[in-house]
């Protein structure tokens, strides 16, 4: 279907350039055949209807003819050889409308005969207009659906580094607790498999609940939680309404790791996770706050996890979202802002 018919407020746009189209239209039929309003207005506005129809046929042969991929003569010998046949259909629709009319306008279908060339060159002129804005339309297209693409492939690509980060760091996490506590560590393979088997069915597709994300990152500090015990603490602070917008899957656990790795893990009795979550008309504000140790090397090492979130942030939203970092004195704070879409 034609893109402009397929979309309301695009017809309504294109019926609305039409009118200064006819009314131009009617003045230069006006004059050539010397007619009177009435007696234009009564040709003109069923011919411009005609002709915004048949101005919006080039979608099909500017397809089929693609720019670059077909010879010019081809081209041009089907555009107007295509002018010329619509054109002979457009004026044998006018004259029969005249004879029509001749009931109620004296002699219109003779007086009208000296306007035919000129219908006949406008004619052609908007249909060739209209065959170079539909390549144009075309382009455009292209252009918005390789971008499309391209921000696709790039969040598969982002996407696919995240679950081989935090399974190392979890093994690794795993493999030390081994010789010092091997039931922590069983413990620990066993709540690392749930929150794998989420985190792969979720990350499957493109968008999911704020809600969800959250219960999976819940699942990933309760892996946490084995190896850290009572010094991991949590905190949360997340105003109704906010667990129905969509969001890409995987932002939030990247963030907790991040708090945990550079900030919890840093401190001899550990601290607490705040995590909160406000939201407005059209946005989301979530924060996730951790205390950390200034004089720790690693603290102020954003590392992937960080990055990857903006990454994706970039390549999903461009600049309707933002990812901020705060450090105030011994607290690290990370502020994610995007568009609020519910479903």
């Amino acid at each position: 279907m034609h893109p402009l018919l397929a979309n309301r407020n695009n017809f309504i746009l294109y019926v609305a350039a039409w009118i200064p189209i006819g009314a131009m239209l009617g003045l230069v039929l006006s004059m050539s055949a010397h007619l009177n309003w009435a007696e234009t207005s009564a040709l003109t506005a069923p011919l411009t209807l005609v002709l915004a129809f048949v101005c919006l046929s080039p979608w099909y042969s500017t397809k089929f003819l693609p720019l670059g991929a077909t010879p010019v003569w081809k081209l041009m010998s089907n555009h107007l050889l295509a002018a010329v046949v619509l054109t002979g259909a457009v004026l044998l629709l006018a004259r029969g409308l005249a004879a029509s009319l001749s009931s109620g306008f004296p002699d219109l279908d003779t007086r009208f005969r000296p306007a035919l060339p000129v219908l006949g060159a406008m004619s052609i002129l908007l249909y060739l207009l209209a065959i170079a804005l539909h390549y144009a339309l075309i382009a455009v297209q292209s252009s918005r659906e390789a971008e499309v693409l391209a921000r696709e492939a790039e969040l598969k690509a982002l996407k696919a580094q995240i679950n081989p980060h935090f399974l190392f760091n979890s093994l690794h996490s795993i493999s030390a607790l081994t010789t010092i506590d091997p039931a922590k560590a069983r413990d620990m393979s066993i709540r690392l498999s749930d929150f794998l088997r989420t985190s792969l069915r979720l990350g499957d597709r493109g968008t999911i609940l704020f809600s969800e994300e959250l219960a999976l990152a819940r699942t990933y500090l309760d892996v946490e939680q084995v190896r850290f015990g009572e010094r991991l603490r949590v905190t949360e602070d997340i105003e109704p309404g906010c667990g129905d917008c969509e969001v890409p899957p995987l932002m939030v656990q990247p963030l907790v790791e991040n708090a945990i790795k550079h900030g919890i893990a840093t401190l001899v009795d550990g601290g607490e996770i705040s995590m909160r979550a406000r939201r407005s008309s059209d946005a989301m504000r979530f924060v996730i706050e951790n205390p950390f140790d200034p004089e720790a090397p690693s603290a102020h090492k954003n590392g992937i996890g960080l990055a990857n979130v903006r990454n994706r942030l970039q390549a999903r939203y461009g600049n309707a979202s933002r990812l901020d970092i705060e450090v105030d004195a011994n607290r690290y704070r990370v502020v994610l802002s995007l568009p609020f879409r519910g479903r």
